[in-house]
This record gives structure tokens, C-alpha cells and sequence, in this order.
């Protein structure tokens, strides 16, 4: 027993020696690590086209629903759905023979009234002979002179019913009011149209060309297009189509040119915005009636700083850039946004053109700190090793 507690003490005293050992100082001194590389750029400063966006709707330029303009059964269908048309085309028969019936009975009517008239006019023409020989009565004279004028009246009267039933005969064959696209059939042959209403037959859109509309708010009224407007000597937008662009939701950017073409003459109180126009060229067909699209009208151009998405950070007061001063000392400054230009964005602040600006490494730097600005084009220089003290013994 009295061996073992030898052992333990002789133990805990070697242990107690080498931690006494480890705590001496040694006589090296602390080496700071390097300052954080990033990457620093000027802004870019160029001429910058100013927009206002839009979110829009499409519709084709004329629109129109085919109906049964006479009641009949549906003879036949002469077009494909989803065809290309011309006006005039027939595109729908209704069954004639009822009203080429009824078209041979007024021809007839007029043919009776009109033989009536010469009847009349002939037996007028006998009481005038005799009436100057004094042979017939005044009388009979003017009773002769009213049944002709009758008969005439009578005429007429046949006569427009004659042009009614061909009207309504012509309308058997339904044509094509305006060159465009068709829609389906919504009524299959055999079917009664018009029977209690105009049956709806069909759809057509003229979608040569596009229009779309969007909706302007009364902030953007105000500001922007009276700006705009006083700058280019016009008092009324409408007095100049300004240009639009259009994008279409897989697409980034605004491929269609058209022009702005028509404005709402007053602002709608509820919503608060103008409702605007513009029409877009359509030869290849890839504009649909119905699409959402994106829209972006161009106001004026001016010379504005620039930077990419990537230099701009975000916190709790703001945008914000980082600087890097002479010292290499990291400065934050606030800065409002613009447009975006490509992979760029357009800056307003405390940031000049000379600054240099954190573009890459932006979460390693920190304001009030030193880094270590490396530009794009240029290779990072190798920092130089900090001065060390001899390490000495004892």
C-alpha cells in the first residue's frame, strides 16, 4: 500500500513539472492574419434609356362572333378550325330552299301588283279621254287617279318585300365579315340555328397584328409622362405614338417593336390607373390573342452610373455598396436603385466614378476594416511575410 501511494505522488509530481514547463513563455509574438482579398471595379458610367414597365393583356386587333343571321337547319361546314379565312368566305350554309321559296312567291306579288298598276294606269288614262269630251264624270276621274296611285304604292310595297326574302336568302350562306383566324364550329350540321336568338356559330380574330393593353398608375401619369412629354415639346402624349416593346413570359427580354396607339381619356377612379394601347406587328403568327406579356415604354435617355447586381448588398437601413478608400479601409454607402441594364443596375448615391467598389467578395468585406482590392484584370500580389522575432530558449 505505502509502494502504490509512492507511485501516485511520484506521478502527479512529473505531471505538475511538465504542465509548469508548457506555461513559460517562449518569446514568439502573435502573426495577424492577411488582410481578405476582394475584387474592386469603378462604376461604369453611360448613357442609360429609362423605361416604365408594364404586366399586359392581348387581344387581336378585330375580334368578331359569327352568328345565324336567319332560321334554318345547318346544311354545312366549309373550313377547318383554327384556319386561316378571308373575308367573304362562306363559312357555314343554312339549308335555302325555304327561302327560295319564299323569294319566287314575292317575285310573283310584284309581278300581280305591278300588272294591277298598268291596269290601273291604263283605265286612268281612258276616264282622262273622256272626262276632255265631257263624256265622264269628275268623279269617276279622280277615282281612277287613286286606284293607280295605289297600285303604284303597291308596287313598292312588293318590291321591298322582294329584297327582304333575297336579304334573308343571302343569309343562308354565312361569310366571313374580316380575314383571320377561326375558331371551331360551336353548332354541327343538322342542327336548328336561329331559331330563339342569333345562334352563335362561331369566333373569328384578325391577328395580324396585336393589340396590348396595360394599365398606367396616376403616379407614374404625373411624374413620368408630363416629363416626359415637356421634354419633347408635346403638351398632349397623344400628339406622338411613343415606342413599346414587348416580351412575351419565357423570354427576357422585349423582342416585339410596336407603337403606343391609344390612351383612355380619363383615369378610372377605382383603380386609380389610365388604361393604355399599343399594337404590335404580328406577320409570323407567334403573338396569341390572350396572352399575359410584359410591356416596356421608353421615357428619355441620361448618362448614369452603373455597377452589377452583385456589388449591392442589402441590410435593415438600405442599398448599400461597399468602397474601398486609399487606406484600403472598407466604407459602406448608401445608394438608391435604378433600372437594370443587362447584368448591370443603375446607381444614385455618395458613389463617384473613380470610387473603387466591391463587385466579388462582398460578404468578406467589412466596413471600418482593411482588405487587400485586387481589380479583375490584374493578378493578386502575394502579400509580404510579417517580420518575426527569434524564438529563444531558456
Amino acid at each position: 500500500m505505502l509502494v502504490r501511494t509512492i507511485r501516485i505522488l511520484s506521478a502527479m509530481t512529473v505531471v505538475s513539472f511538465l504542465i509548469c514547463c508548457g506555461c513559460r513563455p517562449t518569446g514568439g509574438t502573435f502573426v495577424p492574419p492577411p488582410p481578405p482579398e476582394v475584387t474592386v471595379s469603378h462604376p461604369v458610367r453611360q448613357n442609360v434609356t429609362h423605361y416604365l414597365e408594364f404586366t399586359g393583356t392581348t387581344t387581336g386587333i378585330e375580334t368578331v362572333e359569327v352568328r345565324a343571321r336567319v332560321q334554318g337547319f345547318l346544311q354545312s361546314i366549309n373550313f377547318r378550325p383554327g384556319s386561316k379565312v378571308k373575308a367573304g368566305d362562306v363559312l357555314f350554309v343554312i339549308d335555302p330552299k325555304p327561302f327560295q321559296v319564299k323569294v319566287a312567291q314575292a317575285k310573283a306579288d310584284l309581278a300581280a301588283k305591278e300588272a294591277e298598276c298598268k291596269a290601273a294606269e291604263d283605265e286612268l288614262k281612258i276616264k282622262q279621254e273622256m272626262f276632255s269630251k265631257n263624256a265622264g264624270s269628275k268623279l269617276d276621274l279622280i277615282n281612277a287617279t287613286n286606284r293607280r296611285d295605289i297600285a303604284k304604292a303597291l308596287i313598292d310595297v312588293a318590291r321591298a318585300a322582294l329584297d327582304d326574302v333575297q336579304i334573308n336568302l343571302g343569309y343562308t350562306q354565312v361569310i366571313a365579315p374580316i380575314s383571320g383566324r377561326v375558331s371551331r364550329n360551336m353548332v354541327d350540321v343538322g342542327n336548328l340555328v336561329g331559331a330563339r336568338d342569333n345562334t352563335l356559330l362561331t369566333t373569328m380574330v384578325n391577328d395580324s397584328s396585336i393589340y396590348a393593353y396595360f394599365d398606367l398608375s396616376e403616379n407614374d401619369l404625373l411624374s413620368q409622362l408630363r416629363k416626359y412629354a415637356s421634354k419633347r415639346g408635346a403638351t398632349d402624349p397623344d400628339q406622338e405614338k411613343a415606342p413599346a416593346f414587348l416580351g412575351l413570359a419565357d423570354e427576357t427580354g422585349f423582342p416585339f417593336e410596336g407603337t403606343v396607339n391609344f390612351a383612355e381619356p380619363a383615369v378610372d377612379q377605382g383603380t386609380g390607373t389610365l388604361r393604355l394601347r399599343a399594337i404590335f406587328p404580328n406577320e409570323k403568327g407567334l403573338l396569341l390573342a390572350g396572352l399575359f406579356v410584359r410591356i416596356r415604354v421608353p421615357l428619355d435617355t441620361a448618362d448614369e452610373l452603373l455597377l452589377p447586381t452583385v456589388a449591392i448588398g442589402a441590410d435593415q437601413s438600405g442599398r448599400y455598396v461597399l468602397v474601398v478608400n486609399r487606406e484600403n479601409v472598407v466604407e459602406q454607402r448608401l445608394v438608391g436603385l435604378g433600372q437594370t441594364v443587362d447584368h448591370m443596375r443603375v446607381i444614385k448615391g455618395d458613389v463617384r466614378e473613380t470610387d473603387w467598389v466591391v463587385v466579388n467578395g462582398i460578404q468578406r468585406a467589412r466596413p471600418g476594416f482593411k482588405v487587400n482590392p485586387v481589380q479583375p484584370d490584374a493578378a493578386p500580389a502575394a502579400p509580404a511575410p510579417p517580420a518575426q522575432e527569434p524564438v529563444t530558449t531558456k
